[in-house]
């Protein structure tokens, strides 16, 4: 490709210019290119193009989101309309200047500049104007927002991990969402809001507005498949993954994702790398209550009151590790296994009046013994006597 070509490919497709933003700024790491950056790229495409207006993407530590929607997709689009408004809000004071710096930085890029010529913000207070008209204005999760407005507001890391147990605090950042952040779009209706985070709670910002009445298009990548995914693009491309399979195998493979849950702990890592909090956690993640154990050597359903911590179970539902769940109630008996262990029982009972050291097990006349617990009210009576015994019915 000529250098115009070139050129052209990165001012027309965001997958492309995500990629050389991250070459740009980080020249001395290689870039592990994996499919899903370019479902990341086409949805926040979308969002530029104005087919998406509301879009919450859910993704595992270092997969280039924050790059991606933070850095890479401002830059992008006031290179090709330079008269947008764009607010970036981070979840504290440093994150944004870590976002500031690196836009300054992308903008200041030769290459960048020699795509987009026309792009010569002034910074003023950590944010950037630009002689066209656009702004990339900075501000912080809980912070004021009236009397600044935003055609895209990027709302990146909401609340911390080490936070977001604290409920007051959790709720603080959902209630501010909720009154600042959509009154701030200069159009209600074309604005877009992204909000970019990794799962932390079933009640954080995500499940917030995924829970409400407000549509969200729902970005969710775990970093293992829980079941088959297909992912197609805008421009015709399709990805597909398997069940089990993680999400950037040469980066975290599931043997070393195994071992980040053993580090982590179950729920740090349902919620951060699985993007699926869940609520029934105590201070040893397990799970209590009456849970199957394979079936006896009679066939009969088994179970067992016990507490499974939660790791055996999400080697299981996550790695796939293991032949059964370990925490499924029991099963249902049929009817057939009903009639079956009625009439070993009542044999049983029979055989402890002549033997207390009668052992369970199968009667030696099963067939006969079921036919006539089968047999209409009336009928019933003890196999081999005319005498009432402890199978008559009367």
């Amino acid at each position: 490709m000529s250098a115009d070509e070139i050129k052209a490919l990165y001012r027309s497709n965001f997958a492309a210019f995500m990629r050389f933003a991250f070459r740009e700024l980080h020249p001395n790491q290689p870039l592990v290119d994996t499919w899903h950056i370019d479902v990341l790229a086409d949805t926040l495409e979308r969002v530029a193009s104005g087919e998406i207006k509301r879009l919450i993407i859910n993704l595992p530590p270092r997969c280039l989101k924050s790059h991606a929607a933070s850095i890479a997709l401002p830059v992008w689009m006031h290179g090709r309309n330079p008269v947008l408004k764009i607010m970036s809000i981070a979840g504290s004071k440093e994150l944004a200047g870590d976002f500031e710096r690196g836009t300054r930085e992308l903008i200041n890029a030769p290459r960048c500049r020699a795509l987009f010529p026309h792009l010569k913000p002034e910074a003023r207070s950590g944010n950037l104007y630009l002689p066209q008209g656009g702004q990339r204005i900075l501000a912080v999760v809980g912070g004021i927002l009236v009397g600044r407005g935003a055609d895209l507001i990027v709302i990146d890391d909401p609340i911390a991990p080490a936070r977001v147990h604290d409920e007051p605090r959790r709720r603080a950042v959902n209630k501010w969402f909720d009154a600042e952040v959509l009154q701030r779009l200069n159009d209600k209706t074309e604005g877009a809001v992204i909000v970019v985070m990794q799962r932390l709670h079933v009640d954080d910002l995500s499940g917030h507005l995924l829970a409400g009445e407000q549509p969200w298009v729902h970005l969710n990548l775990p970093a293992i498949a829980t079941e088959d995914e297909t992912w197609a693009l805008s421009r015709g491309q399709v990805f597909t993954r398997k069940k089990f399979e993680p999400l950037a195998p040469t980066i975290d493979n599931q043997l070393t994702l195994f071992r980040r849950m053993l580090d982590i702990g179950a729920y740090n890592f349902g919620a951060q790398y699985q993007q699926k909090p869940f609520k029934h956690l105590d201070d040893d993640e397990c799970r209590g209550g009456m849970f199957a154990l394979p079936d006896d050597q009679w066939g009969f359903p088994a179970f067992s009151v016990r507490r499974v911590p939660e790791t055996r179970i999400m080697a299981y539902e996550v790695f796939g590790a293991g032949t059964c769940h370990p925490a499924m109630p029991p099963r249902q008996m049929s009817i057939e296994e009903w009639e079956r262990y009625a009439v070993w029982t009542m044999d049983y009972q029979r055989r402890l009046l002549e033997d207390e050291n009668a052992a369970w097990g199968p009667p030696e006349n099963e067939a006969a013994l079921l036919a006539e617990y089968r047999a209409p009210p009336g009928e019933f009576r003890q196999a081999d006597s005319d005498d009432e015994g402890p199978y008559s019915y009367g």
